[in-house]
Parts: C-alpha cells; structure tokens; sequence
C-alpha cells in the first residue's frame, strides 16, 4: 500500500507544476498583449451631424481608436479640415493628406504641421516608404509629389504620365525604389522612386485604389472606376481581370485578410462590400446591415480579423464582429468617411 503522506506530496507536487505552467503562460500572453498596439486611423472629410450647444468637438477630420473601433478621439486639429487619408509611418510619424496639402504629426497628433506650399491642394493619398520612412508620396488631384527628407520639401513626379490625376499611389514594402500608382488614365509603374512613370499592360478606363498584397510582396490589386477589380503577379507590369461576380464593378478601395492570403474585401459604388476567398476568382456581396452602399473604406484588424470596419461616403461608419457578414452602425452618423487605415506596432518603437 502507498503511504497518505506520498500520495499527498506527489499531489501537491502535480499541482505546483500545473500552477506554475498556467503563470508562465498567462504571463507570456499578457506580454503579447502588451507588446503590440493597434491603432485605427479615419478621415471624416465632412458630415451633416448638427453638434449639440457647448460641443466643441469637430465632426470632420482625424479620428484615432485604440480599442478596436469601440471609442473615437478626435485627433490634431479643432478647425475644419477636409482629410481625406491618414496613416502612421513606420518610424510613428502620421501623415494626413488633406484637402490643404499634406499634413506631419511627430508627436501622436497632439501638434500637425503642413509641410507642402500653398500650390499643393486636394492631395488625396500619402504613403511613406516602409523601409525608407524619409520618403513619402502623396497623389493629388494634380499629380504625384514626392519627399525624400520626411517632408521637408516636396517635387511633382509626373514623367511619363499622359493624365496627372492621380487617386491613391502605393510604394512596394521591399524596395523603395518600385512604386505603383492609380492615375484616372491607368495605372503606371515606377522603378526609379518616381522618377520616370511607364503605363501597366492594363485596358481599364479609370484606376482608383492600388494595394499590394501582404501575404506576397509581388501580387498587387487595383480597383477601377468601371472594371472591377484587376491582378498583377509581378509587380505590376501585367494585369488579370478578377470580377467574376462582381456586380458592382466601380471598386474604391481593396483590402486583403492579413491573415488568409486568398481572401479580398471590396468596397464598391452602390454595392456596398463584397467578399472574395479565392483570389479574386469569384465574389459575393456582403452588405447586410449598410444602410449606404457606397463604401470608400475598408481595414480589417490584424488583432481579430473578424472586425472589419466599413466607410461610407453619406453615413459614417459601420463596423463587424463576423468578418463582414453583417454589419452595424458604429460612428459618425451622416458623415463620409473617405479613409481608413490601422497599424500594429510592437512597444517601444
């Protein structure tokens, strides 16, 4: 027979040792927690929302949330704005393109700074180079600009370029030097940093949105004005039409699952957003819930990719908990919130 006082130690040692596993765990999970932040970054260029007597918050410009869309602080400037586009850099720089140039944040959007002259207007994207944070691109009504010293001084880079209009510019994560961009005559392709722009192999009548994929540094996607949704496998030289059941064909803005490299969001004109999970192969409409179906914007969080939020250009935002399948309204009633982005930075940078 095995004594009490044996099966007790050994008990009590089992149990020492379950306790200490669940510390370490439970501390290796806080540390993760606590070592990323994700920020929610959303330009309001205007809204209808009459604010109450005594509100001095504005109901337009930057709006920041830090806990996955549930709260929004206003953020930089109590004049009225028109931004169309906000995102931080990698080295924690925030860059708003606005409708009075392009706007600097060093300090978390307690202080901006309008780094371009009073000739640079309606700019309507700002990129700053993910390995390179000195270079940033804004696309403006009147053509592409490029800084290379943090916006201190910026140039037009329209070389090459049959129509200047330009809707969004994307500067590939891996090498500075490659930059696409979405112009209201194509899209056009840089390898010299913006120097001299050639035309992609693409029949699109208008290109709005360019994005590059965060699973594969040589797939991009563009959304057009009338065509739907394109894919070039290398680098933008080539370009595939994916829209099959894409009824909706005018596409604002594209976003890719950070976490299932087949699956693509759309937001579109009149067709709110829809849903592809095989590359852009085949889509379906996900809008149930959008009380507007002109969706401009779309980020999915890398925390919980079953949060997705939505812009609208005449209701403000929605938001959902089951990856787009339905949606509710979050903020912002009657606003057009014309950008979205979100970045996760681990703490310290």
């Amino acid at each position: 027979m095995i004594p009490l006082s044996r099966i007790y130690s050994k008990g009590a040692s089992l149990l020492r040792s379950r306790l200490y596993i669940s510390i370490v765990l439970l501390a290796f999970l806080t540390d993760g927690a606590v070592a990323q932040r994700e920020v929610i970054y959303m330009a309001v260029l205007s809204s209808f929302r009459p604010r109450d007597k005594g509100d001095s918050t504005p109901a337009a410009g930057l709006f920041v949330s830090t806990d996955q869309g549930h709260t929004w602080q206003h953020r930089g400037w109590h004049d009225y704005i028109r931004d169309f586009y906000s995102e931080e850099g990698s080295d924690g720089t925030i860059w708003s393109a606005c409708g009075n140039g392009v706007l600097r944040s060093t300090d978390a959007g307690k202080t901006w700074r309008i780094t371009t002259d009073w000739k640079v207007t309606e700019v309507l994207k700002v990129k700053a180079a993910e390995m390179d944070p000195a270079v940033v691109f804004a696309s403006t009504a009147y053509g592409i600009i490029r800084s290379t010293n943090k916006g201190v001084s910026w140039e037009k880079k329209v070389l090459g370029m049959r129509r200047a209009y330009s809707g969004d510019v994307c500067i590939d994560r891996t090498d500075p030097q490659h930059v696409l961009a979405a112009t209201e005559d194509g899209a056009y392709v840089s390898e010299d940093c913006g120097e001299r722009w050639v035309a992609a192999d693409l029949t699109a009548k208008g290109v709005r949105v360019v994005v590059q994929d965060p699973h594969d540094a040589k797939r991009f996607w563009i959304g057009t004005e009338e065509d739907g949704v394109f894919c070039s496998q290398d680098g933008g030289r080539r370009w595939e039409q994916r829209s099959t059941g894409l009824d909706h064909r005018t596409v604002y803005t594209i976003t890719v699952h950070p976490q299932k490299k087949n699956w693509l969001y759309a937001g579109t004109f009149g067709g709110g957003v829809y849903l592809s999970t095989d590359g852009g192969a085949h889509w379906e409409r996900r809008s149930r819930g959008l009380t507007d179906l002109q969706v401009h914007a779309i980020v999915v969080l890398p925390s919980d990719p079953r949060i997705v939020l939505a812009g609208t250009l005449n209701k403000g935002l929605f938001r959902s908990i089951d990856g787009g399948e339905t949606w509710q309204f979050n903020s912002h009633d009657d606003a057009q919130v014309w950008g979205l982005s979100v970045r996760s930075i681990k703490a310290g940078k």
